[in-house]
């Protein structure tokens, strides 16, 4: 047998492991025990022993064993993503909606597929044209006014001022023609305040608009941030437990149920990536504002500084939060 065929039958055998499979095999490979592991990532060895028999039907709901799958196959220094590949084809297909959020884009699609950055720049071109729109409606309007204000000046005499009784007895008595031209300019009047509640509908619309845009970012951005973040600290990435940073600002996270967790600072330190288990606190430091996600969130509860941190409107259907938090003037400050 050749050395391509002992290649392609070593590669045709790796492919039939589970995903369990995968992770004891490099789990013996480095004779690492499973009550390592399970101390280690902050996980019961009963846990740890399904993932590597690949017993899903012993496992809690999806989006937790996918956080744990993550957080193993970070300890071995593999990668995850064939092992959460494999996960979902063994999940069965009544759990299988549970286990991510489904992207609205078509062949679910990346953050960084061509269609998903076509999207983002077709919508940021149109909240630009939009906020040009909205500047030529505003120094268009300008112009019209300062016209007005010119003819007003030009057709009254300097200085000279009416109340409405005096218009409407200089209309009356004085002089036709005045009469005509202030008629002319009460008219401009109505149209200009016609344009300006124009504009106020024109500006509801863009910020509308805006408002709508950002939120479908922000739902793209969701789903794939777990992946994204680890992506961008890769180069640089602090181990689990290595919880504080520079800076006066403090974190409190407690867990009433298993929760995921991730936390970057300011200054782009990453405080924390890993789960936490049921009634687990951490305290975290560095320097606000802190940019945090959530998995599970409902169960999570946050102080910053002493100051306890209320988080309902930002969960999503899917239990999930994003959002960035500091403190001024002893109040909690959402970005």
């Amino acid at each position: 047998m050749t050395e391509l065929d002992n290649t392609k039958q070593s590669e045709s055998s790796e492919q039939k492991l589970s995903f369990g499979e995968r992770l004891c095999v490099e789990r013996k490979r480095q004779n690492i025990s499973v009550a390592d592991v399970a101390k280690s990532i902050h996980l019961s060895e009963q846990v740890i022993d399904a993932i590597d028999r690949s017993a899903v039907d012993e496992l809690p709901q999806p989006t937790f064993v996918q956080g744990y799958l993550r957080v193993y196959a970070k300890y071995l220094g593999i990668s995850d993503t064939l092992l959460l590949e494999e996960y979902a084809l063994s999940v069965p297909h009544q759990k299988e909606s549970n286990l991510q959020p489904r992207s609205t884009l078509p062949d679910e699609a990346s953050s960084n597929s061509p269609f998903v950055k076509m999207i983002t720049i077709s919508l940021l071109v149109m909240m630009l044209v939009a906020a040009l729109y909205a500047s030529f409606s505003y120094y268009k309007n300008a112009i019209v006014t300062g016209d007005v204000e010119h003819e007003v000046h030009t057709t009254l005499p300097e200085n000279e001022q009416f109340d409405n009784a005096d218009v409407e007895y200089a209309v009356a008595d004085e002089s036709p023609d005045i009469a005509q031209d202030v008629q002319l300019v009460e008219n401009k009047e109505i149209v200009q305040l016609d344009s300006d509640k124009q504009d106020i509908v024109e500006q509801e619309i863009i910020n509308n608009t805006a408002t709508e845009t950002a939120e479908l970012l922000l739902e793209t951005v969701a789903v794939n941030v777990p992946s994204k973040v680890e992506q961008e600290n890769t180069a640089n990435q602090r181990s689990i437990n290595k919880l504080a940073a520079e800076g006066d600002d403090t974190l409190d996270v407690f867990a009433t149920q298993e929760s995921w967790l991730e936390i970057d600072d300011a200054n782009g330190n990453n405080l924390y990536y890993s789960l936490l288990v049921q009634d687990q606190q951490v305290t975290l430091k560095g320097s606000a504002p802190f940019k945090v996600f959530l998995g599970n969130a409902p169960h999570v509860k946050l102080k910053i500084n002493d100051l306890s941190v209320y988080i309902e409107k930002y969960i999503r259907s899917n239990n999930i939060a994003l959002f960035k938090i500091s403190v001024d003037q002893q109040q909690v400050v959402f970005h």
